[in-house]
């Protein structure tokens, strides 16, 4: 603690600024005029038992009573907390009354109009999915804000689908729109999530494995009321999935990250160059065949078959480049 006499300046200061008169002061801490009248002449420090009480009736800090000076970034870190509770409390309050509101309103409406509930439904389908946005339903919950996030608004906008499906009787889409987001959903929050278990160093790929399940549960889902060409479907996407589930398995091993880039870069190539071969293969002649008939002198008649020759020989220079780039650290590694 700072000498009696800044010390007693301080109290003093500090009493004249919330207009108390020494008998007041010490009326409201149950001790003599005599006692405050000593405080502030630098006589005697207060009984440590009187802090607490102190620093409330004079609206200070313990750190302040204890270095007899105002800490004015405290101060300002104690108003900028109160800022921020009063913004999220703003931000949790306005949208809930004005979501009440509009549900009331929608409910009279519906009901006076109609003479029954039919529209009213989605409007509630929709505000409680809005809501899973904006505040969020993560405001009730303390812990695993990320998985409360992602859980409530997928589960949301599925029930706001189905209660269109529902309202116009057309629920046959609604399972395959619901599969459609959730593979976003995989993808966006899967590597997040899992990012905070022990399965934290296999999380792209589980998550690039579970996307491609959810689609072909997805191409399922339609084949249930659009008939198509299922399997050669089915294994175009696996297919298409392979270089992200093979460089999230690459991404795995303990080696030089130039050289799983390079790899990563090859084998990406390489699937992207025998793209139009197996889709010819599972459907039959497309059109995509003049992927290999690039001529460099007639763009006119050649624009994709060039550019994608580009964008092939740009993946092979760039995954050459990386694997050279990765050899030569690995050398100067062993070396050292």
């Amino acid at each position: 603690m700072t000498d009696k006499k800044t010390f007693g300046s301080y109290i003093k200061a500090k009493r004249i600024e919330k207009n108390y008169s020494q008998k007041d002061l010490a009326e409201l801490l149950y001790v003599t005029e005599g006692a405050v009248s000593k405080w502030e002449r630098g006589v005697t420090y207060p009984d440590i038992t009187l802090i607490s009480e102190i620093c409330r009736v004079l609206e200070i800090s313990e750190h302040e009573f204890i270095t007899a000076s105002t800490d004015t970034e405290g101060r300002r870190m104690k108003q900028e907390a109160r800022k921020y509770r009063t913004i999220r409390g703003a931000w949790f309050w306005a949208p809930t009354i004005a979501y009440a509101l509009a549900l009331v309103v929608c409910l009279i409406c519906n009901l006076a109009v109609n003479h029954t509930l039919s529209w009213f439904f989605v409007v509630l389908a929709a505000l409680l999915c809005a809501y899973s946005f904006i505040p969020t339903y993560t405001s009730f919950f303390k812990a695993d804000r990320l998985l409360v996030f992602a859980g409530t608004s997928y589960l949301t906008i599925c029930l706001l689908l189905f209660t269109c499906g529902a309202y116009t009787k057309t629920l046959y889409w609604v399972p395959t729109a619901c599969i459609g987001i959730l593979i976003g959903y995989s993808l966006l929050f899967g590597p997040m999530l899992l990012g905070k278990t022990k399965a934290k160093p296999y999380r792209f790929l589980l998550s690039f494995a579970l996307a491609l399940l959810l689609t072909i549960a997805l191409l399922l889902s339609i084949h249930v009321w659009q008939p198509f060409r299922l399997v050669p479907a089915i294994g175009l996407s696996c297919f298409g999935f392979l270089p992200v589930l093979l460089c999230a398995a690459l991404c795995l091993l303990r080696f030089d990250p130039f050289l799983k880039a390079g790899l990563c870069t090859l084998l990406s190539a390489g699937i992207y160059a025998f793209t139009p071969d197996v889709q010819t293969r599972l459907f039959g002649p497309s059109g995509n065949e003049a992927f290999y008939a690039f001529d460099f002198q007639n763009w006119q008649q050649h624009t994709n078959a060039n550019v994608q020759f580009l964008v092939l020989l740009t993946c092979l220079v760039a995954g050459a480049a990386f694997l050279i780039a990765g050899l030569c650290r690995t050398r100067k590694t062993k070396k050292k």
